[in-house]
């Protein structure tokens, strides 16, 4: 409790702290407007209305930046789901628990889904709040064929048209791409997968996500412990959908046990399987089992595709060797280094190329949050950042996603000033063995085998543990 003000107190206006110094390369309207002291009439404010108006001042300036991105996305063009999604065949969805697909059948779908998809050999894999519009279009700029969409939650997906708009944005020139749902309603799902399913070539269901939010929800890998209901669940899309759709496992603890299950999920009508080698209580730590993705794949008549145990280029043609998939998927080495599948590796010469695209994508298709801005900014420009303190915490407090592109391209000036006057250093191996723990995919490992408990770098935001690939 405070202690009772003296007799005669006034409530005097917060003097002004001292000036913060601007980071070399930023100018100083880019750390945003100075705190307001005096209101219209310039009177001065007490510290409670100083603090109301800069509230207020920050949800207007929020509200103006979302109309801007909306504004911008219609600019370039980009598509948005459909308004009304076209009614589920009810009559179709209830004939589902009779459909039985024989190895043939499955086949000749997959065959045929692989065949739209162009035979590829790599994709980029869904990926929470970060596999958006932007990123997207720059994997596919260093040659990543195929895309997924972030993980949808379908519930959400269909009852939300702010959560629809938010989630899903695509191009004409982001395909061929999947949408991914997370749910284990066959109902809900498909109701959520009608919204897009004439915008995207499949949909894929999520049992692989190990997430507490996963178990709270009861979806992804949570539903592995219910093979039923997972394949109710592609059973249901695959009799409604005018779409292929296809899944994404985990391995279980037995290799007979995966490939009991990938074998039913193909008989319910799923026409291509991504197969995660780790298990879900393994989420993203630990070396991958290629050799359980490989039993999965002498398994089964449908394309499949092999994720985790990717970090370097070099791993993208080990694992397709190793597995004898049909593709190989990046997830989180992707995420620092989309330019995985042009075959570069991590550099500070590279990185910076990656966030100069990065950040020219994004300005023409603005991400649905600035936390995912800001969260690829962290990760393709890890290693620059450490050697950058100031533009690291100048970006940790950037608060729109002008000031966070504004401070990335700081950071990029100094990294190519740095490049001319020392080439060998930035063109150096960052990545893999060689490298140590410089690189955000080796840290984040690192923090995940530590446990929750872990002190995270000063100035560096939090990264959400995800559980799609691993060293």
């Amino acid at each position: 409790v405070a202690p009772p003000l003296a007799a005669g107190h006034v409530d005097r206006p917060v003097p002004p702290g001292p000036e913060e110094a601007v980071p070399a390369g930023l100018r100083p309207e880019d750390l945003g407007p100075a705190t307001p002291e005096v209101d219209e009439g310039g009177h001065p404010l007490s510290a409670r209305a100083a603090k109301h108006m800069r509230r207020q001042q920050a949800k207007a300036e929020r509200l103006d930046e979302k109309r801007a991105r909306k504004q911008a996305r219609g600019a370039a063009g980009v598509v948005m789901c459909h308004r009304v999604a076209p009614a589920v065949d009810a009559a179709a969805l209830a004939r589902a628990p009779s459909i039985r697909y024989t190895p043939e059948e499955a086949r000749a779908r997959g065959q045929a889904l692989w065949a739209a998809l162009g035979r590829p050999r790599v994709m980029l894999a869904p990926m929470v709040n970060q596999s958006e519009l932007a990123f997207r279009l720059l994997a596919r700029e260093y040659g990543a064929p195929v895309c997924f969409t972030p993980m949808l939650h379908a519930p959400t997906f269909a009852a939300n048209k702010g959560s629809r708009d938010n989630q899903f944005q695509t191009h004409p020139s982001d395909r061929p791409l999947i949408a991914q749902f997370a749910g284990d309603n066959p109902a809900v799902m498909a109701q959520a997968a009608s919204y897009v399913a004439s915008l995207v070539d499949a949909v894929d269901v999520n049992l692989g996500c190990p997430q507490g939010i996963a178990r709270k929800g009861h979806y992804g890998a949570f539903l592995l412990d219910e093979p039923c209901t997972a394949v109710a669940v592609v059973r249901g899309l695959a009799a409604v959908l005018p779409v292929p759709v296809t899944a994404k496992i985990r391995v279980l603890p037995t290799p007979g046990a995966t490939v009991a299950l990938a074998l039913a999920l193909q008989e319910a009508g799923c026409a291509m399987l991504t197969v995660h080698g780790r298990t879900r209580e393994s989420k993203s730590t630990g070396p991958a089992d290629w050799e359980a993705i490989a039993e999965v794949k002498r398994a089964l008549a449908i394309p499949v595709v092999a994720n985790g145990g990717v970090e370097g280029p070099e791993d993208l043609a080990r694992c397709a060797a190793a597995t004898g998939a049909d593709a190989v998927m990046a997830c989180e080495a992707a995420l620092e280094n989309p330019a995985i599948f042009a075959g570069k590796a991590v550099t500070r010469a590279n990185q910076r190329q990656v966030a100069e695209a990065y950040m020219r994508l994004a300005e023409h298709f603005p991400p649905p949050t600035n936390g995912t801005l800001k969260a690829h900014l962290f990760h393709c420009l890890h290693v620059a950042l450490a050697a950058h303190t100031d533009l690291r915490d100048a970006l940790n407090r950037a608060a729109s996603q002008e000031q966070m592109i504004a401070t990335g391209r700081a950071v990029c000036a100094r990294e190519a000033e740095g490049e001319a006057a020392d080439p060998a250093l930035f063109h150096e191996r960052c990545d893999g063995p060689a490298g140590g723990s410089q690189t955000w995919y080796r840290r984040h490992r690192r923090e995940e085998a530590l446990g929750p408990g872990y002190e995270q770098g000063a100035g560096c935001p939090a990264a959400e543990p995800r559980a799609v690939e691993g060293a």
